[in-house]
């Protein structure tokens, strides 16, 4: 096979294409989407879909659109 046929991994830089699902969020950064301390982020940790990397939580950007659709207003 000639170098030219070689197939190669992905450069690092066309694996960072990120979808808005794929990035996972922090606190800071739910808080800063909702408008809200990042204390009430954690305060609320059990009415919003979290995933938990040992100690660490973090939030799909999805899913916390999603939970704010299915809120509905003044709730």
């Amino acid at each position: 096979m000639s170098t030219s046929q070689q197939s190669h991994p992905p450069s690092i830089d066309s694996a960072r294409v990120e979808s808005a699902d794929s990035y996972l969020l922090t606190a800071d950064e739910v808080a800063e989407i909702l408008r809200v301390p990042r204390s009430w982020v954690y305060s609320h940790l059990s009415d919003l879909p979290t995933i938990r990397l040992g100690r660490y939580v973090r939030f799909k950007r999805s899913d916390v659109e999603r939970f704010l659709e299915n809120r509905g207003p003044c709730q």
